[in-house]
């Protein structure tokens, strides 16, 4: 099996590709960084025969979902329709804390991104992945990017019941397709092994 990954914000290569190499020892992975240009390098590697977005890999997804759809099977973890808690889809952080991790991430790239891996449930390591103007252009995504429901038809989707940035309560509701894990967090370990068993 042939899989390709669209990451999260600020999530290292590094850390997430022997997570995913633990929940699939048997397939061939592609991993891209959810920066500029990312659906098009993963569009280039592919074909695959499932496509994985990660929190804001998976809005990126969903956000050229009728694109993405063509490229065969999608599951998504950690989906997110729209980061901020203002839109009322299921986001839990406030845009000004979205804008004021901007300005903090300018200062201060290292304190910035390990205060984001604490409140988001990840045990990384800092190390600033990539360059800053990369992140930047991540967060402005998280701001910005705004997906109605439902989800396209065929793709799949799991959240973490206990996710500290997602309201997976809103997410279900809105879209009754996002299965809830229980006990699973941001973390995408327990989501992983969600998927894994659907593609038994």
């Amino acid at each position: 099996m042939k899989m390709g990954w669209l990451m999260g914000w600020a999530v290292p290569e590094s850390w997430f590709a022997p997570l995913v190499g633990e929940a699939f020892p048997d397939a061939r992975h592609t991993f891209v960084a959810a920066t500029p240009g990312a659906l098009d390098r993963l569009e280039t590697a592919g074909p695959f025969d499932v496509v994985v977005g990660y929190s804001l890999g998976a809005e990126l997804l969903l956000a050229a979902g009728e694109r993405v759809s063509a490229w065969g099977r999608i599951a998504l973890l950690a989906p997110v329709l729209a980061f901020p808690r203002e839109e009322d889809l299921g986001g839990r952080v406030a845009r000004t804390q979205v804008k004021q991790l901007a300005r903090w991430l300018k200062r201060d790239p290292a304190a910035a991104l390990a205060d984001f891996y604490q409140r988001a449930g990840l045990d990384v390591t800092v190390n600033v992945p990539g360059s800053t103007e990369k992140l930047l252009w991540g967060l402005e995504q998280l701001e910005i990017l705004r997906v109605e429901p439902p989800l396209p038809a065929g793709w799949r989707a799991w959240c973490g019941a206990e996710d500290a940035l997602l309201d997976a309560a809103r997410l279900h509701a809105l879209v009754p397709e996002i299965r809830l894990v229980p006990g699973a967090t941001h973390h995408p370990a327990k989501l992983l092994c969600s998927l894994a068993e659907e593609l038994k």
